[in-house]
């Protein structure tokens, strides 16, 4: 994670946080059903970001061994799939973070972001 991007999360205030990124995963999920795909990685990352200082009170780099793995296994399964059916996992996966924020899994809705942006750099 680029320290930019959790020091910007970290400075904006929770409730801040909660309401953009309310607006950031509707504003995903409008560009994966439009198709668009180019904005999702960095979307997808700022995202997690809010969703970790959601979930535990501080965002940081998120340079754990298991976000790690879980982007590397994303990436690598991505790599097998056609760019058709990364767009419709995309757009799944689009929908289950939201789906999560919604229900207050912040720690879920962070994982479902992370898998979002590993499929989006396979594009």
């Amino acid at each position: 994670m680029p320290r930019e991007i959790y020091q910007q999360v970290n400075d904006d205030g929770r409730e801040w946080t909660y309401d953009t990124a309310w607006q950031n995963i509707r504003a995903l999920n409008a560009d994966l059903e439009a198709g668009d795909v180019s904005t999702i990685p960095t979307q997808s990352l700022f995202i997690a970001s809010q969703m970790e200082r959601l979930e535990k009170g501080k965002a940081g780099s998120m340079s754990s061994y298991s976000n790690a793995h879980r982007l590397e296994a994303e990436a690598h399964e991505a790599s097998k799939q056609s760019a058709m059916s990364k767009l419709e996992e995309l757009q799944q996966r689009g929908q289950a973070l939201q789906e999560s924020f919604d229900a207050g899994d912040f720690e879920s809705a962070k994982n479902h972001a992370l898998a979002a942006h590993a499929l989006a750099l396979s594009f």
